[in-house]
């Protein structure tokens, strides 16, 4: 089947909705359907996008928004947001990972500490008006690990220095098979 298909098929079901009851609203899909059309998004996505998005799919559930190049939840677990996209193997960050899974926090990031966690490196967004941060990597385990070290910057406990280190040394001990608690989950509470 063509993947222009799929998109066919459920816009013409909703405008059906909408003709036949007149202006009023269709309902939105419900989670069996928005997992359905999920897997058949990801069909054709690359072979390391479509891993991430099919473990958060595991992990969180059939996605609350569905796009052609992306899936995204809401308030799901420690996180605000998480968007899985489509990322082929020829755009790849510096680290050499395709950075295809985005989860945001929610954060309060203090004015005076936004520069050190620029200096971070690009694991780790700061929303503009300070309320969030995000990290963008290829596995949950390595998003944890970059708030986790945003959160000592944040509190001051560390500089963007030995937050990179630090960053460096999980992943090589994560790659031998160690494991680290900074990789496991967020050691902070989010923001209410």
């Amino acid at each position: 089947m063509k993947p222009g298909l799929l998109l066919i098929v459920p816009l013409s079901v909703a405008l059906w909705g909408v003709l036949s009851v007149g202006c009023r609203t269709p309902a939105p899909f419900g989670a069996t359907q928005r997992g359905s059309l999920a897997q058949a998004i990801i069909t054709d996505w690359s072979k390391s996008s479509k891993l991430t998005a099919a473990a958060m799919i595991e992990k969180y559930g059939p996605p609350d928004a569905i796009a052609l190049g992306g899936l995204g939840w809401k308030d799901k677990g420690p996180w605000k947001k998480i968007i899985v996209r489509d990322r082929t193997e020829i755009l790849v960050s510096a680290q050499g990972t395709a950075d295809s899974l985005e989860q945001t926090v929610a954060y309060h990031v203090p004015e005076d500490k936004r520069p050190e966690l620029e200096a971070f490196g690009d694991k780790v967004r700061v929303s503009q008006d300070g309320t969030s941060m995000s990290a963008r990597s290829d596995a949950e385990a390595l998003n944890f690990l970059a708030l986790n070290l945003a959160d000592g910057i944040g509190r001051g406990a560390i500089d963007a220095a030995q937050a990179r280190d630090s960053y460096r040394r999980a992943v090589a001990l994560s790659r031998a098979g160690k494991s680290s608690p900074l990789m496991q989950r967020l050691l902070f509470p989010p923001s209410p």
